[in-house]
């Protein structure tokens, strides 16, 4: 076939870049404007008029997202290069087929069981955060080779996914990176940037956005913990929730934490070897757990260690919030689990989508840990009356 010449991005480059030098799983950690959608389809689409019958799926939450974005990208590509024809895309099956035997496939996530035990060479996973981490793996477990973006508005289970996987290349870009992005687009991304800090951080700096409702703003990371005894605060859990273990130190200028485990399945015969592993100092280190565990507690007791239950009361939650909301929160950086809460952990919202005086029961698991490791101490200071 003719050779075609279409305009790249440095997304593009960088992609083909990582994909030469070894990579299996390419993520677009991007912000807007950055073109990464664009020359993602753009790689695809030269990869299947370049090869012979390579199956290229590309999923994303909807099948409008797709059309407004993805597909139309593609279309406009094969338009370009003569190639969108009846019968290159079929519309109600969206693929589209090249000359060279080559397909892409659009899935959404209303109909993506269909794709789930099929095997492909490339998958690509448009704003995949949108995505539910049980599918996705699903996908891409059956996939030579990956490529997901998104923005990085919350913080959502990329981590701990890549996590089981070798040969992965993250990739962050944002509006600058772009050198087809309009010049007013750009001017409006950039006078935004300097009026909205979270806007920011997520699409200039391109980290992960501060939610709307946010219960903890006065915390940030630190490299260690600091020297010391601490309390212990630990919150049960088992199938579905983790149990968490947060060491806390509270100094007159501010609270130290640390993560000390968080993790499914623990019965408590787990828990207690744990606590030894981890140097727990039986009947001395003061452990304080969930009340709602009597028969845990005792048991864990009866194993030699200090524990005993948080004292709850009415709107003990609150008054916990509150009392971590009164000086500095250090968290250690390998607390991984705990600054995901503390970057999603919000205020519920009411009909109006305003935000409530009760937090959601979601992201509190290792918090939770951490207000009954302070209870003892400011559950009266910080009573709600």
């Amino acid at each position: 076939m003719p050779e075609i010449k279409i305009d790249t991005g440095s997304i593009f480059q960088r992609t083909s870049r990582a994909f030469a030098e070894g990579a299996k799983i390419v993520i677009h950690k991007g912000g807007t404007g950055s073109g990464k959608t664009f020359d993602i389809m753009l790689f695809l689409f030269s990869l299947a008029v370049q090869y012979d019958n390579l199956i290229i799926t590309v999923v994303s939450e909807s099948r409008p997202h797709l059309e407004i974005g993805a597909i139309r990208i593609l279309e406009s590509v094969c338009k370009t290069a003569g190639l969108w024809e009846k019968n290159n895309w079929n519309i109600s099956k969206a693929i589209w087929r090249s000359p060279t035997g080559s397909i892409i496939e659009f899935f959404s996530a209303d109909r993506i069981g269909k794709a789930l035990g099929a095997r492909r060479t490339w998958l690509y996973g448009n704003e995949v955060n949108n995505i539910a981490q049980g599918v996705w793996d699903e996908l891409a477990r059956r996939s030579e080779n990956v490529i997901a973006d998104f923005n990085p508005t919350t913080q959502f289970w990329l981590e701990n996914w890549i996590s089981y996987y070798d040969g992965v290349k993250i990739i962050k870009s944002n509006y600058l990176d772009n050198p087809f992005l309009p010049e007013t687009e750009r001017n409006r991304i950039a006078s935004r940037a300097n009026k909205d800090k979270n806007f920011k951080r997520i699409h200039v700096d391109v980290e992960y956005g501060i939610a709307e409702g946010l219960i903890f703003s006065n915390w940030t990371q630190c490299e260690q913990m600091i020297e010391g005894d601490g309390v212990f605060g630990l919150d049960f859990g088992f199938s579905n929730n983790p149990s968490a273990l947060i060491k806390v130190i509270d100094t007159p200028e501010a609270f130290y934490l640390d993560e000390q485990f968080y993790q499914t399945g623990m019965l408590n015969a787990h828990i207690i070897s744990r606590f030894k592993a981890l140097g727990l100092r039986p009947n001395y280190d003061e452990i304080i757990a969930d009340s709602a565990e009597p028969k845990s507690i005792q048991e864990i007791s009866l194993s030699g260690f200090n524990i005993k239950p948080a004292v709850k009361g009415p709107d003990s939650i609150r008054a916990g919030i509150s009392a971590l909301q009164s000086k500095p929160i250090l968290v250690t950086k390998k607390s991984i689990n705990l600054i995901k809460e503390f970057r999603q952990y919000s205020w519920a919202l009411d009909k109006d989508g305003n935000p409530t005086n009760k937090p959601i029961d979601s992201y509190n698991h290792a918090i939770d840990a951490t207000r009954y490791a302070i209870s003892p101490k400011y559950r009266f200071k910080f009573a709600v009356k």
